[in-house]
């Protein structure tokens, strides 16, 4: 393996990562390792923020735009596929530098999360379950009964149709649920090098509205049009891809108010954003955290901070 590992460049949406892990992955020659839950989806670019064609010729990127829509993605698969990805990196003595934004599975790989075992034929009978009238209280009722009642399911659980149907593939194939077997390692994989980005909500904020009436303008209506054609909402994840079902809701409305439509999916963002930040803050220990204050030289200041901690002048 090199010597750097994976530089892992972590932070909420729109906050110079990708442009960060560009300039890294050329400065090291390395490669990228998106860890981000929506943009292994074909076919959703433009919405999910996928790298510009530009930037993926100039960079070996992996998992970009690997999966259908209808196939089911979580931390979970990610850390089997990441390994896979940054174990053939390493063999070619390359450095590996992930970037994204979705926490979960950034918390997972790096600071060694219990695999937990899945079965894609499982699932789609878990799904077949869930869809039928009463189905989501009969698992409820499964997973209540093997953990001791329905107040020692995590409510993340019990409100999210995605993680009630992994929680019972789980149960299925262990005899137990996820929160029982999961344990963590209290110390990250040392051949990662994390610095997560923490900048000032209020310039975000202004990046985020920015943002999303460029995505608009360049394309993600039409893009949604498509997506609900194949049955975007109706697929075990994909459905999940933050703005989609508004986008959708606003083309089968008729409803001509564009700005009323980036406003909502704005403030949409700005909230996932404001999560995302928190956990950042706390669920990274031993991370580098990079204050960000300024738009203006934004990625100077990551990559000076990133050069420093690596001891390149």
């Amino acid at each position: 393996m090199n010597d750097y590992g994976c530089i892992a460049i972590l932070g909420p949406t729109c906050c110079w990562k990708s442009e960060a892990a560009l300039r890294v992955a050329e400065l090291l020659g390395g490669e990228i390792l998106s860890c981000d839950s929506m943009q292994i989806y074909r076919g959703l670019p433009i919405g999910t923020a996928q790298p510009s064609d530009t930037d993926l010729a100039k960079v070996p990127h992996h998992l970009i735009a690997e999966l259908d829509i209808d196939e089911p993605y979580d931390a979970n698969r990610f850390v089997i596929r990441a390994k896979e990805v940054l174990a053939d990196i390493w063999g070619r003595g390359k450095v590996g530098v992930m970037v994204g934004g979705t926490g979960l599975y950034a918390r997972s790989l790096i600071y060694g999360f219990q695999l937990l075992p899945a079965d894609p034929v499982v699932f789609r009978c878990l799904e077949d379950e869930l869809s039928r009238d009463g189905g989501r209280e009969l698992l409820l009722a499964r997973l209540a009964s093997s953990c001791g009642g329905i107040e020692s399911i995590p409510g993340d659980v019990v409100r999210n149709p995605r993680r009630l149907l992994r929680a019972c593939e789980v149960l299925t194939l262990t005899g137990r649920p996820p929160w029982e077997l999961r344990k963590r390692l209290s110390s990250p994989d040392r051949r990662f090098r994390q610095y997560c980005l923490i900048p000032d909500l209020g310039m975000l904020k202004e990046r985020i509205r920015f943002r999303t009436r460029k995505m608009l303008e360049s394309g993600w209506l039409e893009e949604a049009r498509v997506a609900d054609g194949r049955g975007l909402l109706s697929t075990p994840t994909a459905r999940q891809a933050l703005g989609y079902s508004d986008v959708i809701s606003y083309l089968r409305s008729g409803v001509d108010d564009l700005a009323g439509l980036a406003e909502s999916l704005s403030n949409k963002t700005i909230q996932y954003a404001r999560r995302q930040i928190t956990w950042f803050k706390h669920q990274h220990p031993g991370s580098v955290q990079i204050a960000l204050s300024e738009e203006s030289g934004a990625v100077d200041v990551i990559m000076s901070r990133i050069r420093s901690d690596l001891g390149i002048v």
